[in-house]
């Protein structure tokens, strides 16, 4: 068995180096992540209004799921989506209050207990994925668009939304309806 210690001492201008350095790199994740969030707010903005609705509605949350699924014809999924959630919210909590799952301080799973635990968390699991690519699928054929951006908005989301948002790209509901 080995055993290492560390007595390692920075002078204050290594320290505020180190600092320095770790400041910069966090700094500029947060500008690249920020930027992308308000590009994905615009393509989303112009989505919506492509398809004949306000853009702004593209900001609100939960509101805005509502209306995409609205606009790719799907309203029906977005209310199982709303109840399959709730459901396993409530699971969840049942698990939890009858020791199935054990938590710590912060609410981090740290046991399970249950196996029927886990079969729910696969089944929420699942639904949610078959219903993100269908949800891609309806909206690359409200746009008139094939198999190719289907897989484009799976695998490259941001990419994708922006070439629907500002390509030739036209909305076309009737298509939602074959």
């Amino acid at each position: 068995m080995y055993t290492t210690t560390s007595n390692v001492t920075l002078t204050t201008n290594e320290a505020a180096a180190a600092g320095a350095v770790l400041g910069g790199m966090l700094g500029t994740v947060a500008v690249i992540g920020i930027a992308a969030a308000i590009i994905a707010i615009i393509a989303m903005w112009k989505i919506f209004s492509k398809a004949g609705e306000k853009g702004w509605k593209s900001l609100i949350p939960i509101y805005n799921a509502y209306i995409l699924m609205k606009i790719i014809g799907m309203k029906a999924w977005f209310w199982a989506d709303i109840i399959v959630t709730i459901v396993y919210g409530v699971l969840v909590g049942v698990f939890s209050a009858t020791g199935a799952v054990t938590t710590d301080a912060a609410g981090n799973i740290t046991a399970i207990n249950n196996p029927a635990y886990t079969v729910v968390a696969i089944c929420y699991l699942i639904f949610n994925v078959v219903l993100g690519i269908l949800t891609c699928h309806n909206l690359s054929k409200a746009f008139k668009r094939g198999i190719g951006t289907t897989l484009g908005l799976i695998f490259f989301p941001y990419i994708f939304t922006l070439i629907l948002a500002f390509g030739s790209a036209k909305y076309d509901k009737r298509i939602l309806k074959k």
